[in-house]
């Protein structure tokens, strides 16, 4: 017997952690001023597109028996990039992309016949499966939500 979370489970509780996290976002994340070291909301909601894009190419790439999507770089590296590349858009315009990355993964995992294969690829040659990259994202967004309102309530 398998110790790891079925698929549905697995989405059940990524749905719910980006569920509560928008639900963050529409409300005090939109204006709140605080910072986790240089990150504002905006900054994260930036890098969640990307993370969550790839994600999802990394996960058809596996279940159509491609090889792990590679990642360009260092995650900080990678979150400078969204960062700029995102500046001009409206915070709307980010939450109607961060609700499209997720919708676009969910359904890659959900027509995944194999979410326990490789499906990245960091720049030190490591790979991590699809269904470890769906509880990374998950623990990850709920930690960022944290962090904001912590700092929120220290004024950070």
């Amino acid at each position: 017997m398998s110790s790891s979370p079925s698929n549905d489970a697995l989405l059940t509780e990524l749905d719910r952690v980006v569920k509560d996290t928008l639900s963050y976002f529409d409300g005090a994340g939109r204006s709140t001023p605080a910072r986790v070291d240089r990150w504002q909301a905006r900054d994260i909601l930036m890098h969640f597109i990307y993370f969550h894009d790839a994600t999802a190419w990394g996960i058809q790439a596996a279940a159509l028996g491609g090889p792990p999507w590679p990642l360009p770089a260092d995650a900080d590296t990678i979150n400078e990039v969204c960062r700029r590349l995102h500046a001009h858009e409206s915070f709307d315009e980010l939450l109607a992309q961060v609700r499209q990355a997720h919708a676009r993964l969910v359904q890659a995992a959900r027509n995944s016949p194999h979410l326990d294969k490789p499906c990245f690829r960091r720049t030190n040659g490591e790979t991590i499966t699809g269904r470890q990259r769906l509880e990374v994202l998950a623990r990850h967004w709920a930690e960022h939500v944290r962090e904001l309102q912590a700092a929120a309530k220290t004024g950070g």
